[in-house]
Order: C-alpha cells, then sequence, then structure tokens
C-alpha cells in the first residue's frame, strides 16, 4: 500500500511542477509582451530616435505621407535640438481605444512646464505566437508657419531657414521645441519659441516675428543726415540748394557774412509702413548769423537768427547698404 502511493506522489510533484513552470512561462510571456514588445516600448523607441537626430528611422516608425515644405527639423543637429529642451520624458501605461488600438500618453517639462503629447498605436499582428506587433498610427506629420517681413531669411532652431514671401512651412515630429529669431545689419527679430505637443498646436500656433531696427541701422542713417546737414551749413546762402534751411529778408546780405550752424540734429526714428520702412518726420535746429544792410539807410546790422526747420527723408535700405534721400520743397 504504502509503495503503491510513491509514484503517485512523485507524478503529482511532477504535475505540480509543471504547473509552476506553466504559469511563470506564461506570466514571462506576458511581462516581455509588456515591457519589450508593447506599445509603450514603441513610444520610448521612437523618441530615443528624436534625441539621437536619426529622423529617417523615426520616419520609418511613423510611415507617414511625405513631408511638404522644409524639411530642416527631420534630422540631424535641427531635430536634436527640437528635443534637446524637452525634460522628464515619462511613457504612461497604454490605454485600450477600442480592441487592437491603443493610446499612449507621455509627459514632459520645458522650461518648468508640463507638457504631455498622446500616440496612438495599432497591433498589427504577432511575432513568435506570442509577442504582439505595434505600429504607430497612420497620420501625417505636422507643420507649423514661421512668418517675418524685412527679411528673407531666419534661423530656426540655429539653422537658416529661407522664406517664401515672408513664409517658411516646417513639418515637425511630435513632442517638438521650435525657436525663430533672426539678425542682420540692419534689422532684427526676438527670439521666438513654441512648444509643439500636438497638431492642432501646430496647426494654430504659429512662430511670426516681429522686426526692429538695430542700433547699426539707427546709426548709419544719423551718420547720413549729420553728412548732409553739415553740407547744408557750409552754404553760404539765404536758402542753401537742397537743403531745408531758409531766410527771408528785404535787406541786402553779402554772402561772406553767412554763417549757419546746426545746433540740433533730427532724431532718428524709424517705423514700419506698408511693408517697408520709413523715417519718421525730421526736425534741425539752427542759428544763422549774417550781416544785412537796410535798403534805405545803408546801416548794417549784426543778426543772430535761430529756428527749428521741419523735413522728410525717403529710407532705401538694400543689403549692406542705406541710402537717406531727404525731401526739401520748393
Amino acid at each position: 500500500m504504502k509503495n503503491a502511493s510513491s509514484p503517485i506522489r512523485v507524478l503529482a510533484l511532477w504535475l505540480a511542477v509543471l504547473m509552476v513552470l506553466a504559469i511563470a512561462a506564461v506570466v514571462t510571456i506576458t511581462l516581455v509582451n509588456q515591457k519589450v514588445f508593447g506599445p509603450e516600448r514603441q513610444v520610448s523607441t521612437y523618441f530615443g530616435l528624436l534625441q539621437d537626430g536619426e529622423g529617417e528611422q523615426a520616419l520609418g516608425l511613423l510611415d507617414p505621407a511625405a513631408p511638404k515644405g522644409n524639411a530642416l527639423l527631420l534630422d540631424g543637429k535641427a531635430l536634436q535640438s527640437a528635443v534637446e529642451p524637452i525634460e522628464d520624458f515619462t511613457v504612461q501605461d497604454a490605454r485600450e481605444v477600442t480592441d487592437g488600438k491603443v493610446e499612449v500618453t507621455t509627459t514632459y517639462q520645458v522650461g518648468g512646464q508640463e507638457h504631455s503629447t498622446v500616440f496612438h498605436l495599432t497591433r498589427t499582428g504577432r511575432d513568435w505566437l506570442f509577442f504582439d506587433r505595434w505600429a504607430f498610427a497612420a497620420t501625417d506629420l505636422p507643420q507649423i508657419t514661421v512668418t517675418a517681413d524685412t527679411t528673407n531669411e531666419v534661423q530656426v532652431n540655429g539653422e537658416a531657414a529661407p522664406l517664401a514671401k515672408g513664409a517658411a512651412q516646417l513639418p515637425v515630429f511630435l513632442p517638438a521645441v521650435v525657436d525663430a529669431s533672426y539678425r542682420d545689419k540692419y534689422f532684427q527679430g526676438a527670439k521666438r519659441q513654441l512648444v509643439v505637443d500636438s497638431a492642432s498646436t501646430a496647426g494654430t500656433d504659429g512662430l511670426a516675428l516681429t522686426t526692429k531696427p538695430t542700433r547699426k541701422l539707427v546709426q548709419d542713417v544719423d551718420a547720413e543726415l549729420h553728412k548732409y546737414l553739415d553740407g547744408c551749413a557750409r552754404q553760404q546762402v539765404l536758402k542753401p540748394a537742397g537743403c531745408p534751411l531758409s531766410y527771408d529778408t528785404e535787406a541786402r546780405v553779402s554772402s561772406d557774412t553767412i554763417h549757419w550752424k546746426i545746433t540740433r540734429y533730427p532724431t532718428v526714428e524709424i517705423g514700419p509702413y506698408d511693408g517697408g520702412w520709413v523715417l519718421r518726420p525730421l526736425e534741425v535746429g539752427t542759428s544763422l548769423n549774417l550781416v544785412e544792410q537796410d535798403l534805405m539807410t545803408g546801416v548794417k546790422t549784426e543778426n543772430t537768427v535761430e529756428h527749428d526747420f521741419g523735413f522728410t527723408a525717403k529710407l532705401d535700405i538694400s543689403g549692406e547698404s542705406v541710402t537717406v534721400t531727404p525731401v526739401v520743397g520748393e
């Protein structure tokens, strides 16, 4: 009796071991399926490619339609710079939307502000009978619009981006941090930044750069005006040719007694107008020393006249040069 029960106990033990091994195998397969082959892993792999600047491989995962516009931010250093400000990137557990379709939410920070991006993935089959195969749901890459006036090129994430009719369309991966700015000799646009965390953000929010003159432009225009007005002051006549300065008198005046002096030069103010740039109306302060001779008595009188004159000037800016053309009434 005792000997008969021994094989049964051995068999029961083996069955128990097999059950434990089977359960362990199921648990292991489940964990591997979730952690190694799950949709969360796909999202992590995708973001890692962005960090490495491997845009071509990231496009392979997303498989979107051929992106239109300037592909500046889709590869290399520009792509890396677009994700570099993203910190604490975390992939949340997938949430099943329908059978075989899930959404994966990612959270992260940019400049201390919380953001999130949702990815949609679809189960496309199984590998080795047990492991799910996941792919990103088909979607086009979002595009952002960068605009600026008075320039045909801006800097986007440190790279030159040409503008067509003042605008550029740039497709981006999600998420992305895009900054745009520009500066040349005479104009500058302060840097603006946009965190693109969804397609709707990219579609509704662009980067519009507001330009303003550089200090160099103001200095060069000021120098042109100084040169022009100094030339006016050197003319020993009552109405210097091509100048706003003038003095009317009925007395006889000898030209060698006429001495103009600029006492106050115009303040240069440059503003936008009708898609270009114009000089605000100008005003110059003058002092005129002269000797007037009365036509009736012949008496000569030394006189000093102080007067302000207003005028305008056209501004022509071409590349690295600026031309100021004063406009003086007859």
